[in-house]
């Protein structure tokens, strides 16, 4: 069954323009995964993030509010044709919310629609775990590291302390490097640095004190994440094939849809959809330019904007859209092209193209074309 729950509605008319955009969101800043795992690494204390697990910071809220403010002062979003979709969970629709409150609607339907982002037709179509390891094997071996490993390690160990749990380097063995596991997931003291990483950003984001560093550490280590994250979500035929229902609706919308759609998800939505679209970027700060891209960081709040131009031979350009947190009084959103396809024909096109790459992804896909009964 699919479910969908929506606040007031509002009324759109059924009117055509010439550009349809359309805009797919990462959630906002949350709370960091696993601190009570991290902690025995640290001296430290783990930030005090003030909200449960997994849900928006009350910084984090402040800056999709912002998002919302400077998607249509910067982007040309109209708020009177805007309408949100969202995942049912707690952070992405507190980012559909304050997007909301940040565009100035008073009122605006929001659809939580679980069978959108969760697929339960498609469990069958899903790859083995076997060959899923294959494939994360395959973007380790693809993907450059940011930085020198043992000199980030060593870097990260001078920052946070040994905590009671010993050193970084003793976790794997002083030999060991980057630890993969049966099913092709980096972890160890790799994916222990990479999680730092990300709470040292979310906390820096939210204006929560939490270890001593500067912004440029701060920078290096989000880029650690982006690569571990980048590794378990990009080109992966697990994540292409949950999102083919998500890709099936933005095609859809982008030929027909009158209202600015935007879609309040998470990283590893952004990720699937670059990964069909062979989309890649370098996000700055957050990926050193020598990697060429490949690390695709999707830092909170970022999002990848759709625009479809009729007046211009039906030509659309994919925009990757991201804030970068550096407690500026400004608040400016930074814009990168990433593609652009000729015609709706070459777009639709580029994912049947992209779908094939992966297991499942394109039977998925053709699932989405079936109506759901409600």
């Amino acid at each position: 069954m699919r479910t969908r729950t929506s606040l007031i509605a509002l009324s759109l008319p059924a009117l055509t323009f010439a550009k349809r955009q359309l805009y797919v969101s990462r959630h906002c800043v949350r709370t960091s995964d696993n601190d009570t795992a991290l902690a025995p690494y640290t001296t430290h204390s783990m930030p005090d993030w003030g909200v449960p697990d997994g849900w928006c910071t009350a910084g984090g809220t402040e800056i999709m509010a912002k998002t919302g403010k400077d998607l249509v002062d910067s982007f040309g979003f109209d708020p009177d044709r805007v309408r949100f979709i969202s995942d049912p969970m707690m952070r992405d629709a507190d980012t559909a919310f304050y997007l909301m409150q940040g565009m100035g609607i008073q009122h605006a339907a929001v659809d939580f629609d679980e069978i959108l982002f969760n697929p339960s037709a498609c469990i069958e179509d899903i790859a083995s775990s076997e060959d899923i390891a294959v494939e994360r094997r395959a973007r380790f071996d693809k993907v450059p590291l940011p930085f020198d490993y043992k000199t980030s390690l060593a870097e990260m160990q001078e920052i946070i302390g040994v905590g009671p749990a010993g050193r970084l380097e003793d976790i794997d063995g002083p030999d060991a490097g980057i630890v993969l596991d049966d099913q092709g997931q980096i972890v160890g003291a790799a994916q222990v640095m990479a999680e730092f990483g990300q709470a040292m950003l979310y906390a820096y984001a939210s204006n929560i004190p939490f270890l001593n560093v500067t912004d440029e550490q701060i920078n290096k280590f989000a880029a650690w994440h982006a690569w571990w994250m980048n590794v378990l979500f990009v080109d992966n035929s697990l994540l292409t094939t949950y999102n083919a229902f998500l890709v099936h609706r933005i095609l859809d919308d982008l030929k027909t849809a009158s209202t600015t759609n935007v879609f309040a998800a998470h990283d590893a939505n952004i990720d699937a959809i670059a990964s069909i679209l062979g989309l890649r970027w370098n996000a700055s700060p957050y990926a050193p330019a020598e990697t060429n891209g490949e690390l695709m960081p999707t830092p909170p709040g970022c999002g990848l904007l759709f625009e479809f131009d009729d007046d211009n031979e039906g030509a659309i350009t994919v925009s990757f859209v991201h804030r970068v947190f550096d407690h500026s009084d400004v608040f400016k959103l930074t814009r990168t092209e990433v593609a652009k396809f000729g015609s709706m024909s070459e777009f639709e096109q580029a994912i049947m193209s992209g779908l094939k790459k992966f297991i499942g992804a394109e039977e998925c896909f053709d699932k989405a074309a079936v109506p759901v009964l409600v």
